[in-house]
């Protein structure tokens, strides 16, 4: 399921080194990742010229490490040594660490071969859905449009057809025209989930919000506004224009809390992973997260008792 995993990140962020090292210790026969075992790395990417200092990304990824066990609390599945040198897995049957490790697999996709990154993004899609589909108000309804979509993805045909149906149900009259899309186009045009509230009538001017999903560690700078007015609006004049969403499954944070590249975020409200953890949470979504095969995969069917 995985390569090129003797590949560090190239950049010195603290929440990819975390999710380094919390992917190896997933994947280990031992079930831990070790000051030990970064070391063999770096003498190993020294080798290829691309070296690191140990101690200093040991540093940052027990930092890093440190933060998400106060800040994800039960739901975290992995620890660290009361000697500092070693993170280690404690896997268990609970659905909220699972999901967990199901964040940590979609934020690594390019150590994932090319033949399971869509059953990876797949799920990540559908646990967005029911994120999303929580945080709309009450009455509202929430639709996928997704290619390729299962039963929660109700929009079928060309991306023309797709947003012909989407104008309908935002109620707005659609602007664009079949030639204005590439023929058999079948994607999503950048707005993977769609939600309105119908007010108790069939006026126009109804509150609506659409989504995006990325697992990319580097698209969502732009991806986040693929589902925003600044895109859509000329196409879907919406009376009122709607909320945007960009659910990612990366820990997009620095190590005191606040966002990670702050100054890229731009007017979509984003979701990240801790987000996606607590909100899973606190609407007791436990029951209503996609199966997630590759999980018990990823750590060879071995649950630590």
């Amino acid at each position: 399921m995985f390569q090129s995993l003797d590949m560090p990140p190239d950049r010195v962020d603290g929440f990819l080194w975390a999710d380094f090292a919390e992917l190896h210790a997933v994947i280990h026969a031992d079930q831990c990742f070790s000051r030990g075992d970064l070391d063999g790395m770096a003498r190993r990417a020294r080798d290829r010229g691309q070296g690191f200092h140990t101690e200093d990304r040991w540093r940052l990824i027990t930092n890093f490490v440190a933060t998400r066990v106060a800040e994800f609390g039960d739901t975290y599945p992995f620890s660290i040594s009361d000697d500092g040198d070693t993170v280690s897995l404690e896997f268990s049957t609970s659905p909220l660490k699972r999901l967990y490790l199901c964040l940590l697999v979609a934020s690594c996709m390019r150590h994932i071969v090319n033949g399971r990154k869509s059953e990876v993004a797949r799920i990540f899609e559908e646990t967005c859905f029911q994120v999303f589909s929580r945080l709309m108000p009450p009455g509202s309804e929430i639709r996928a449009t997704w290619a390729n979509g299962g039963p929660e993805a109700p929009y079928r045909g060309t991306l023309f057809e797709k947003m012909k149906a989407v104008a309908k149900d935002i109620r707005c009259i659609a602007n664009f025209k079949k030639g204005d899309f590439k023929r058999n186009d079948t994607g999503d045009g950048g707005i993977d989930l769609v939600a309105w509230h119908p007010m108790s009538d069939h006026r126009e001017g109804i509150p609506i919000a659409f989504a995006q999903c990325g697992c990319s560690r580097d698209d969502w700078r732009f991806k986040q506004l693929e589902a925003s007015p600044s895109k859509h609006r000329r196409n879907l004049p919406a009376m009122h224009l709607w909320a945007t969403y960009y659910f990612l499954p990366l820990d997009l944070r620095q190590v005191d809390g606040d966002w990670a590249y702050k100054s890229d975020i731009g007017e979509a409200i984003i979701v990240d992973r801790m987000r996606l953890v607590r909100l899973a949470a606190q609407y007791d979504l436990a029951d209503h997260l996609p199966e997630m095969p590759f999980i018990d995969e990823a750590v060879r069917g071995q649950i630590p008792t």
